[in-house]
């Protein structure tokens, strides 16, 4: 029976998975409706409408353009999400916050301490400390909580013993002590409003169900008076952009974790908890937070982290998402996860899959040259300093596709917020890159950034999609958008193989040097193992059976643990768990140390660590479901999906200088064919194979995508399949190239002739053109009663071919080759190449200025080679 998914990709018949940002900036309602009309003109079916910001957000203007906004949609059947606040990140509560009762606001834990030494006989201190300059010399100095006294090591920061507390030794402002025989240091303790990071000085408290209740009642409620016969109809749902602790004054610190000398999230609720789990008199122990204590801080420390994360998780995404599924609609959005921020305090929200709990698909970003081709190793510059291609190729799409997997909330769905602020330079070619980045990782849905209806050319984050009409590669964004819903939809047939999971390394950070979760993924990934990150809170329901973990619809072959100084006991009793029931447990780099636990060194004495160079060779034979290469490639990314005629299997290459050309071994008997995803199309492909499997040979380009699907031929019965073809001998059109030029909407006119296909952006040619050059050419061919392949060569980076004035095609990524059909080849021959460069070279902006800047135009080489059919399948 054929592949119902499979089916729909070939007819086109899918369901959307594009929702772009829609910015409302208060324009003209005019542009507004133009710019939605093009939206939908683009084959996207869905927008996320924000506020960036609007100057009536809620009020009059704001529903004027809303009501314009889903009239348009419910014509064209397209959905609507709400960005969820006046502006981003979430938490401004459309700017409630800033009247709102001292309860509902953010407070935090702040320290001062002094360092004092004994014996000192009738020693003072003065208790408040206001500095005069800067921004905080306007902070008022807060509620004292408690004034400590530790003693210190005298040559380092260590405390060596118990506290004394002074709290009620304090006097008209001035703390007596007699200071004992040591060193010594006092720690003032104050809860205060001010300190964190300034530009979210009036957010909510992410920790307080009733401050998040202020963003309910600001704005979710609001709308929901408004349209509540539209929810779960036109209106799909609201969109979290960003929200998080954000308590280091320096705002985009994705390091910012305890030890560190910042303030701290606070409130009742959190104080609570840390009494629960450290005691009574748990304040005592707060020093300990930005301290080092001979290792009694790694209790005090996991004990906040674990607390705050919870409370983060169950009050702010937790409470937003119970919300929206009460009213018929949908949560989704992201937080900041930049390398590691995810897992830490500052612009983070302390844990990832925490965060996620609420939400009805994992989210993330990749803004700002997050993620680069080519820079996948090690650390790279962009717009946010210096990027961590480990985490942001291997680990962030990852995290989403994982927690998509294991939640059964989310069903298997995930989503990303991409390209925004890369600058003009980024076209549709980067952006299919990075679509095929997502899908290969299991992502499932992409939300592109952005559409904008203020003037062109808009400084704010480019590209913009539409831009007026004057972003020359609008036309060709219906492609892009077909390719994604075919593939996002086939690729969610039947379930994930994955055969490793990677624990996440949160709590293991939380306690000390820990290895992050990308490291074991990279080396699995570049080996085309493939695995889910898998959080310690989901390892208790795990099933265990035959020596396999399953986590919802999930089945792992192994545990991949990141090496780690130390675990917490109640992680370390799982681990053990799994052990026990024959589940293979492999950890990377070290074992370490339980912390807390009766037995610190039971995992040392159970496991044996195997190194990063191991690792591969040490798990492959723990498997037979991962697709297996003739020889290395580690630029070659797989996702494979198993259903019950067929798999289906995405291979990608994100090498940007190497082919890859090898024989893969997939473990599902049977035929093979390929799906064009641009064009919808099925080609028979070439195999051997045996009851255990198939093999395939590849020839990808650098940055050439490829989905297989491998099984029965019930799988693809009754769907038109075209024969395998082998290309002959290729012919290069040296000719001499008559070129013309256009400007996005303004028509063609003859510019000159070339006699060797150069970059138009040299110097000596058009470096400031941006638009459609025209390449015409005519060439002589024999045999031409064949089908031929044209290979344009490199193209900058959109081409439309005409051959006799028959239309081609066109192409927004590589590889640039048209099938020329029978018939269509004459002796003597006219070519038309249209190619569209980005907006780059008329508009080079501040985003672009952080990138390698692609040439444009038609490089070639231009060859043509006959093509020989082979028995249709």
């Amino acid at each position: 029976m054929t592949l119902d998914r499979l089916r729909d990709a070939v007819t086109g018949t899918v369901p959307n998975a594009i929702m772009p940002l829609f910015w409302q900036k208060g324009a003209p309602l005019e542009v507004v409706r133009e710019e939605m009309e093009r939206i939908g003109d683009a084959g996207i079916g869905a927008v996320i409408l924000e506020a960036r910001p609007h100057p009536d957000f809620l009020g009059d203007g704001w529903w004027r353009d809303v009501d314009a906004v889903l009239e348009i949609a419910r014509r064209r059947g397209m959905k609507v999400w709400f960005f969820d606040d006046d502006t981003f990140p979430t938490g401004h509560a459309g700017g409630a916050v800033e009247s709102a009762p001292a309860g509902l606001r953010r407070h935090f834990l702040t320290e001062r301490h002094t360092d004092a030494v004994g014996p000192a006989r009738g020693a003072s201190f003065i208790v408040e400390r206001r500095k005069f300059w800067g921004p905080e010399s306007a902070q008022e100095p807060g509620a004292l909580l408690r004034v400590l006294a530790y003693p210190r090591a005298e040559d380092s920061d260590e405390l060596t013993g118990d506290p004394v507390d002074l709290t009620d030794r304090i006097d008209d402002g001035i703390l007596h002590w007699d200071i004992p025989d040591g060193w010594w240091r006092v720690f003032f303790l104050s809860v205060v409003e001010g300190g964190g990071s300034e530009r979210h000085a009036n957010h909510i408290d992410y920790l307080n169900p009733a401050s998040t209740r202020l963003l309910i009642d600001s704005v979710y409620e609001r709308i929901h008076d408004r349209y509540a016969d539209e929810f779960g109809e036109t209106i799909a749902g609201f969109f979290s952009d960003e929200p998080g602790l954000y308590n280091d004054p320096d705002t985009f610190d994705f390091g910012s974790r305890l030890g560190g000398a910042v303030p701290l999230p606070w409130n009742d609720a959190l104080a609570e908890r840390l009494s629960e789990r450290l005691g009574e008199d748990a304040s005592a122990l707060l020093p300990l937070l930005w301290s080092p204590a001979g290792g009694r801080e790694r209790a005090v420390r996991y004990a906040f982290m674990d607390a705050v994360s919870a409370l983060y998780s169950q009050n702010f995404s937790g409470r937003l998402g119970d919300w929206c599924r009460a009213h018929g609609v949908e949560y989704i959005g992201h937080v900041i996860e930049d390398n590691g921020a995810h897992a830490r305090l500052g612009p983070g929200a302390g844990h990832y899959f925490r965060a996620m709990a609420g939400q009805d698909l994992a989210g993330i970003d990749i803004i700002g040259g997050q993620v680069v081709p080519g820079f996948a190793r090690g650390p790279f510059g962009n717009l946010s300093g210096a990027a961590e291609g480990e985490f942001f190729h291997f680990g962030l799409a990852k995290l989403a596709s994982s927690a998509a997997h294991i939640d059964p909330l989310k069903q298997g769905r995930s989503m990303c917020e991409t390209i925004g602020a890369y600058g003009w330079y980024a076209g549709l070619r980067l952006f299919t890159w990075l679509t095929d980045h997502l899908l290969v990782r299991g992502v499932t849905h992409v939300v592109p950034h952005a559409f904008s209806p203020a003037p062109f050319p808009d400084p704010d984050c480019p590209p913009h999609f539409y831009a007026h009409g004057q972003n020359p590669q609008y036309p060709y964004q219906r492609l892009l958008s077909g390719y994604t819903n075919r593939l996002s939809h086939l690729l969610q047939s039947g379930s994930h193989v994955a055969p490793f999971a990677v624990l996440y390394h949160a709590e293991a950070e939380w306690l000390g040097e820990a290895m992050p979760s990308e490291r074991p993924l990279r080396l699995l990934m570049e080996a085309q193992l493939d695995a889910d990150i898998v959080p310690a809170d989901a390892l208790p329901s795990a099933v265990l059976d035959r020596s396999k973990l399953t986590l919802g619809a999930e089945t792992y072959d192994a545990l991949i643990v990141p090496g780690s100084a130390f675990l917490p006991e109640h992680v370390a009793q799982q681990l053990l768990r799994l052990d026990d029931a024959g589940v293979p447990v492999v950890f990377v780099g070290s074992v370490p140390e339980i912390a807390g636990g009766s037995d610190a060194d039971a995992l040392r004495i159970r496991f044996r660590q195997v190194s990063q160079k191991r690792l591969v060779d040490s798990v492959s034979g723990m498997t037979e479901r991962a697709v297996q290469l003739d020889r290395p490639h580690p630029s070659l990314r797989v996702l494979r999906r198993a259903a019950d005629k067929a798999d289906i299997v995405m291979l990608v290459n994100e090498s940007v200088r190497d082919a890859v050309r090898a024989e893969a071994a997939i473990p599902r008997a049977g035929s093979v064919v390929a799906f064009d995803a641009f064009t919808g199309t099925l080609t028979a492909v070439p195999s051997t194979g045996d009851a255990q499997g198939t093999r395939v040979a590849l020839d990808l380009a650098p940055g050439a995508a490829a989905v297989l699907i491998v099984g029965t031929r019930d799988a693809w019965d009754g769907l038109p399949v075209a024969p395998a073809a082998e290309r002959g001998d290729a012919v290069v059109l040296a000719s001499t190239w008559s070129v013309a030029t256009a400007a996005a909407g303004a028509p063609f006119e003859e510019w000159r002739e070339l006699d060797d296909l150069r970059p138009l952006s040299a110097p000596d040619l058009l470096p400031r053109f941006s638009g459609t050059a025209r390449y015409s050419t005519s060439f002589d061919a024999p045999g031409t009663g064949l089908p031929h392949a044209l290979d344009l060569g490199e193209v900058f980076e959109l081409a439309t071919v005409r051959l006799n004035g028959v239309d081609l095609g066109s192409r927004i990524a590589p590889p640039y080759v048209f099938e020329v059909p029978e018939g269509v080849l004459a002796p003597t021959n006219l070519l038309e190449v249209d190619v569209t460069n980005t907006l780059a070279k008329a508009q080079p902006d501040f985003f672009s200025a952080f990138a390698q800047q692609d040439p444009s135009g038609l490089l070639g080489p231009v060859t043509i080679a006959p093509l020989t059919r082979e028995d249709r399948a």
